[in-house]
């Protein structure tokens, strides 16, 4: 699709609603200059601005801008794009969007602008997916991690798909230019079971991956006053979960987001572990249990008149109230005084690090993996007994496919299952 074929001009606020210093509105197609000049104060610095450049100028009744004007095809989507950057409030951004869109442009859909960057040959589908990933990215390592996932995918898939084509120029050449009716090709059964292999062994990692990619879970369990709760206040700096006496104060599973040392981390405090009658409590206990048992990390709390210094149940033991007995063995700590607390963020830095790097380095969507195991199927059923015409179609259907998913070839379906998933204004 060419740059002539987008006759629209979109525009969106492209950063989150909340408040900060500065924020983003957006406008790209074949009239975006000329929108832009209709409701400035100074409508000919912005007609006549050269791309890459700024104009401050004003918007009437609404706020004084800075509007970056970028021609095309020098521009993010290829297109003219006008990026202004009004004060953060996002009643005045939204303000400047509905005068664009009353001036003639339209409400871009999500990853509107990247989807027309790509067309305009701006952006490879690789680079796509990566806009989205740095967007949703919540910590350091989440970000350095999904990164990798996708050059990895791809990486994988444009090996595959080079071997694919020099199979399909040996099929050809042979079936132009061989002196028989089958095809005779060195190591031809080899090379296609590789890249079978290699599309299955991609199809297996995406599939060991963590179910809850992008940060992991680590619950505080025990019995009732052991002090789980102090403990997760203490990792959060800020008091949370309601630290009391009396046994059964948490009676649901409390969640929080921390960072330690970038990764992302859902600490969870679960409800006491005790026999009990009443009937919110036992649920709540009973939902802890579930958490904890799906939690990569479990911490089992102890307390001095309860100390074990063996594992039970694969949690690890982390010892409580230190300040009280001065115990020594382990992992321990005082949530009351804060000592042992810089030691447990180390030993939890290391276990993080360590889970990490067994982590698959694989991203596929579901339907990638659909994708993909239709290929493999499909390689899986041609051998060079299969008439050569067949055999080179059938490769050409394989290839094709991995094509699709390397962007050269997009299906309208397949463009709008990757740019929904973007934000508005990307």
């Amino acid at each position: 699709m060419s740059l002539s074929q987008f006759h629209d001009t979109i525009a969106a606020i492209a950063t989150p609603e909340g408040r900060s210093a500065l924020a983003i509105v957006r406008i790209s197609g074949p009239d975006a200059i000329a929108i832009m000049s209709r409701i400035v104060s100074e409508p000919e610095a912005v007609w006549s601005a050269r791309s890459a450049s700024a104009v401050y100028t004003e918007i009437a009744d609404v706020d004084d801008v800075v509007v970056h004007i970028h021609r095309a095809p020098r521009s993010f989507t290829g297109e003219d794009l006008c990026e202004i950057t009004p004060h953060g409030s996002p009643v005045i951004a939204r303000q400047i969007l509905d005068l664009l869109v009353v001036n003639g442009a339209c409400q871009a859909e999500p990853g509107e602008f990247s989807r027309r960057a790509f067309f305009n040959g701006k952006i490879g589908i690789e680079e796509a997916e990566l806009i989205s990933i740095k967007a949703d990215a919540q910590s350091e390592h989440e970000l350095r991690g999904a990164e990798l996932a996708v050059h990895e995918k791809f990486e994988r898939l444009r090996s595959a798909y080079d071997s694919l084509i020099s199979l399909i120029a040996l099929v050809d050449a042979e079936i132009d230019f061989g002196e028989s009716d089958h095809i005779e090709i060195k190591d031809f059964a080899e090379r296609l079971e590789s890249v079978t292999s290699s599309l299955e062994q991609l199809i297996r990692d995406s599939a060991n991956r963590r179910s809850n990619a992008g940060f992991f879970t680590v619950a505080l369990v025990g019995p009732p006053n052991v002090g789980k709760s102090s403990v997760f206040n203490a990792l959060l700096n800020f008091e949370r979960s309601i630290v009391s006496e009396v046994p059964g104060t948490t009676r649901d599973y409390v969640e929080a987001f921390i960072d330690v040392d970038g990764f992302r981390v859902k600490l969870i405090d679960t409800a006491g572990t005790r026999v009990t009658s009443e009937s919110l409590e036992e649920r709540g206990i009973q939902l802890g249990r579930i958490a904890a048992r799906h939690a990569d990390i479990s911490l089992r709390l102890t307390e001095p008149i309860d100390r074990f210094p063996t594992l039970q149940n694969g949690s690890v033991l982390l010892h409580n109230k230190i300040d009280l007995d001065h115990w020594t063995e382990g992992l321990r700590l005082s949530a009351r005084t804060g000592e042992g607390l810089e030691l447990l963020h180390a030993w939890l830095t290391g276990e993080l690090r360590e889970r990490s790097s067994e982590l698959s380095l694989v991203a596929l969507s579901d339907s990638e993996k659909s994708r993909l195991e239709g290929i493999k199927e499909r390689l899986q059923a041609v051998n060079l007994d299969t008439e050569p015409v067949i055999l080179a179609e059938e490769l050409r259907l394989a290839c094709s496919g991995l094509a699709e998913m390397l962007g050269m070839n997009l299906s309208y379906d397949s463009l709008n299952h990757i740019f929904s998933k973007m934000c508005i204004g990307k």
